[in-house]
Formats: structure tokens, C-alpha cells, sequence
């Protein structure tokens, strides 16, 4: 008999990459298992846009639900939580832990199961090196979405001789917007313009400060993102922190090249040189950096355009992810 397949996370209130993941993989693999999502918010209090349905979510109340079930984990703290309960309760669930992160803290209260999927190359680097896990089985699995960038046409770019780059992403510290915003303040050239999107603590206070520049837009929550994309030549990111950024991935969908640091798999879904540009860890540098995309041709913006387009049909499809994924489940259900 198949065992039922929970998938769990925290903050399902909360619009987030990794619980769009978690979403987006507990609809493409329903139709193959009998499938739940376990939360630890009321029904009622769940973002509205994940879509879930009444009957496919659970409250966590009974720890006892939990046996004799494969449960896929998508948070950390979470993850922590359920062995506890696993051992406590002498629980026969199997589980696979889905790493979204790098993290480089709280490594003696971290636990994990021995099934771990990774989401990136430095994600899996720092399984093995920072947490020591050598001994476990991890799955590098690329995070995917549904395709809907087919018919995208890039003629954006110096469109009314401006440059706009598109900065997607929950606003907060580690996302650094504003630090972006006070370094970068009268330091761009006017034909650039930087739209942040998504809501977040600091949003307040990044709408106040991108209102004293021309150059930088606060849109807030953005109800339909590939719209914004693709009125976008370039998307950003300048974190401190990053597994596998949703925003990017949508951004190679739609055929742009991406502005991103060297953190978490940015530089795995933006290649330098390819349909990439690297920015360095220098906020003196990063006002040149993003200056020198007016010296940028169209026919060299064009390539790295089809470039992206190329890497996200070959690494970041949905299918592909989906597919990943029940090969894993199906090893445990033997």
C-alpha cells in the first residue's frame, strides 16, 4: 500500500519562494500519490495565493497523524521539530528533507533525516562541509516552474533609452533593499531605473526612500509578477543570504539576464558571462557596475537574453522538477 505524502513548512501565511515550492510540488505529484499539506496556521490565515484547497490541508494537532506517512519537511526549524516529535513518539515516518538554504548558524540544534534534497550546488556544499553530512543521501534537485515565458519578446531593452531592472523579492534585511537604496542613491545614470516588487518589514521605509530619487521605484506587492518581468530588461538580487530564487528563475523564463552576488545558486541560474553578470561584494563598485549596462550593445543583450531563455528550459522546468521528485518518493515507497 502507498503511504500518503505530507508536505510541510513554515509561515504559509507568508508569500515565499520556498513555500511556492513547496505548493508547486504538492499539486504536480496529487494526481500520482494521495497528498496533504500540513500547516501550523488556521486554514483561514493562509495566503490566499497559494491556492490551497479546504480539503488537502491539515492543522498539526495529533502527532500520531504522522505515522506511517513520508513527509517532505521544507523549513529547517520545522525539520527540527519533527524528529523531535519522530523520537518522542516513536513515529514510523519517513521523511526528506528539502534544504532551501545556505546557512552558516545553529549548527548543533540542526538535525536531518538521512533522504536530503538540495536545491543547489552551494546548497549541497554546505550540507557537507558546514553541517558534516557525508553520510547522508542528498539529491540535488533544481527548483522548477511552469513555463510561461514562451511567447516573451525581449525588444525592452533601451526601449525609450532607459534600462529598468527588476529587484523581486520579499523586503527585508537579508534581502538588503534598503542598503541598495542608500548606497546607490544619485549614483545611477538617469536612463537607469531599479523597481523593487514584494512587501516585507522595510517596505514602509523603502517606499520613503526610493520617493527621494528618480531612480528607484517601490511597487509593493505585485499581483501578477511575469507582467512586471517582462517589462523588465534585467533582474537583481544583492542578498546576503539565497538558496535558489524563485525571482531568478522566473526572470531566465521570460528570457532576461540576470544582476546577482555570488550567494546561495544565483550564479547556478545566472552565469557570468553567459546570461549573467556578476556583481561583487563592493557597494563602491556597484554604482559602476550597474552604469556600465548603458555601454552594453542590443546584439549583446539579445544573446545573453537567448541564453537565459536555453538555461531555463534545460535545468529549471517544472516537469523536470516534478519527475525528480517522485523518483526519490518512490525509493522510499518500496
Amino acid at each position: 500500500m502507498a503511504l500518503e505524502i505530507i508536505s510541510t513548512t513554515s509561515d504559509l501565511d507568508v508569500y515565499g519562494g520556498a513555500q511556492k515550492v513547496l505548493i508547486d510540488l504538492h499539486n504536480g505529484i496529487k494526481s500520482n500519490y494521495t497528498c496533504k499539506v500540513l500547516g501550523f496556521k488556521k486554514f483561514e490565515d493562509l495566503h490566499p495565493k497559494y491556492k490551497i484547497d479546504r480539503a488537502e490541508y491539515v492543522k498539526f494537532a495529533n502527532p500520531f497523524y504522522l505515522n506511517d506517512k513520508i513527509l517532505i519537511v521544507h523549513a529547517r526549524n520545522v525539520m527540527a521539530f519533527i524528529m523531535l516529535v519522530k523520537r518522542m513518539f516513536f513515529l514510523n515516518t519517513k521523511i526528506i528533507y528539502v534544504a532551501h538554504n545556505v546557512y552558516d548558524n545553529h549548527r548543533n540544534i540542526s538535525f536531518f533525516p538521512g533522504n536530503i534534497i538540495s536545491i543547489s550546488k552551494k546548497v549541497t556544499d554546505n550540507l557537507l562541509h558546514y553541517f558534516n553530512l557525508k553520510s547522508r543521501k542528498i539529491t540535488l534537485i533544481y527548483n522548477g516552474i511552469k513555463d510561461e515565458g514562451k511567447n516573451t519578446t525581449n525588444g525592452t531593452f533601451k526601449k525609450n533609452d532607459k534600462i529598468v531592472i527588476l529587484y523581486s523579492a520579499r523586503v527585508n534585511d537579508v534581502k538588503r533593499q534598503l542598503l541598495i537604496a542608500d548606497e546607490l542613491k544619485n549614483k545611477l545614470d538617469p536612463s537607469i531605473e531599479i523597481w523593487f516588487a514584494g512587501m516585507g518589514p522595510d517596505q514602509e521605509k523603502l517606499a520613503e526612500k526610493c520617493a527621494q530619487t528618480q531612480n528607484l521605484k517601490a511597487l509593493g506587492f505585485v499581483e501578477n509578477v511575469n507582467e512586471i518581468v517582462k517589462q523588465a530588461d534585467f533582474l537583481m538580487l544583492f542578498s546576503i543570504q539565497e538558496g535558489l530564487p524563485i525571482s531568478l528563475i522566473e526572470g531566465i523564463m521570460h528570457g532576461k539576464p540576470l544582476l546577482v552576488n555570488d550567494v546561495g545558486g544565483n550564479l547556478e541560474i545566472g552565469v557570468p558571462g553567459v546570461n549573467g553578470i556578476e556583481l561583487m561584494e563592493d557597494w563602491k563598485t556597484l554604482p559602476d557596475k550597474l552604469n556600465s549596462l548603458i555601454n552594453l550593445t542590443k546584439d549583446e543583450y539579445q544573446q545573453m537574453s537567448i541564453n537565459s531563455r536555453k538555461h531555463y528550459e534545460k535545468m529549471f522546468t517544472y516537469d523536470a522538477m516534478v519527475a525528480s521528485y517522485k523518483k526519490v518518493i518512490d525509493t522510499l515507497q518500496q
